[in-house]
């Protein structure tokens, strides 16, 4: 499989006045990661500066970059750059993808959420999310617009939603206190990641 992968983790910080305050469901300090650049992978058949001058290459990393959460998108969820990294989730490592990259940021209670985003050159993304397989249980979450394909999965405290789109598999990863909380917390920010899929 040739994969182009980006992932950026990123925290939100909720706001005690507003409805669906973010801060109520989380409570739960969590690490955090740092920038560490490297290079697409490749399949042995696809050099990169084949697959590069061609153009898809190109053309998904920038789908990727797109999908990722800003600090432009929270504004006002106040997050601040955490300086300590955490390692990724156990769904997070069920799902094909080249080394991370990215940053982290925390809520101002230590809390965190984690975003990964990978894409993919020669499969879809629905098609890769269709044969992950996360421990826990699953978890029912409606497909917001934008995404394709959606599934989740809770195991202890920690919940994760996978959404499909085109080639690009974005991953919101929620840490909290109980697992209602987590629960709540990613069905709240899925319509935002879903938006930022690459439309066909």
């Amino acid at each position: 499989m040739v994969v182009l992968a980006a992932v950026v983790l990123t925290g939100l910080t909720g706001c005690a006045d507003r409805p669906n305050d973010l801060e109520t469901y989380y409570d739960k300090p969590a690490g955090a990661g740092s920038p560490s650049p490297v290079p697409p992978a490749t399949s042995s058949s696809v050099p990169v500066e084949q697959a590069s001058a061609n153009g898809p290459v190109n053309h998904i990393a920038q789908d990727v970059a797109a999908a990722v959460l800003t600090k432009t998108d929270l504004a006002g969820e106040g997050v601040r750059e955490a300086a300590a990294r955490a390692a990724n989730g156990s769904c997070f490592d069920a799902v094909p993808a080249g080394d991370p990259r990215g940053s982290t940021w925390l809520y101002s209670s230590g809390s965190s959420l984690t975003q990964q985003v990978t894409g993919y050159l020669d499969r879809t993304a629905g098609d890769v999310l269709a044969h992950v397989a996360c421990g826990g249980q699953a978890l029912t979450v409606a497909r917001p617009p934008g995404a394709e394909a959606v599934r989740a999965w809770c195991d202890g405290t920690t919940c994760t939603l996978l959404l499909a789109g085109g080639h690009v598999l974005s991953g919101l990863q929620i840490t909290a206190s109980t697992q209602n909380r987590a629960a709540e917390a990613l069905k709240t920010l899925a319509p935002r990641a879903a938006g930022k899929l690459p439309q066909s």
